[in-house]
């Protein structure tokens, strides 16, 4: 499972409080939005240029591997979030899981089915920052 202390990028930082701060409502416990906002809380943030390139970033591009197999994933914005692209919203519970991870590692999260999932994050595909793209 992931460390309750991530590392995010000022940027992310700034952008997901923001996000956070437009929706409707307070965060339920527990749910995927209140778990990225405790994560964010008690973050390490970084400047884009100084993250370490095995740490998930917004828009990084991921390889999970869990009991459905292996596959490429993209952490991205709600508006962005399509399924059949691999692209998954950070205020999903996999996505809130996702952000910070160190990689290799694993990530834990519960879906709105309730059945408790795992994956393991085998490698960082693309990295903005890694590849000089500090404003995605």
């Amino acid at each position: 499972m992931q460390s309750p202390y991530i590392t995010v990028s000022e940027l992310d930082y700034v952008r997901l409080t923001s996000l956070l701060g437009q929706l409707d409502r307070e965060p339920v416990p527990g749910s995927a939005p209140a778990v990225l906002a405790e994560a964010l809380d008690q973050a390490d943030q970084l400047e884009p240029q100084d993250m370490p390139a095995d740490i998930v970033t917004m828009h990084s591009r991921v390889e999970l591997e869990d009991e459905a197999g292996t596959r490429l994933i993209t952490l991205c914005y709600p508006k962005e979030a399509d399924a059949a692209k691999g692209m998954v919203s950070v205020l999903s519970p996999m996505g809130a899981a996702l952000l910070g991870t160190r990689v290799p590692g694993t990530i834990g999260w519960t879906p709105p089915d309730g059945e408790p999932r795992r994956a393991r994050v085998i490698r960082i595909d693309y990295q903005p920052e890694a590849n000089g793209d500090y404003t995605a």
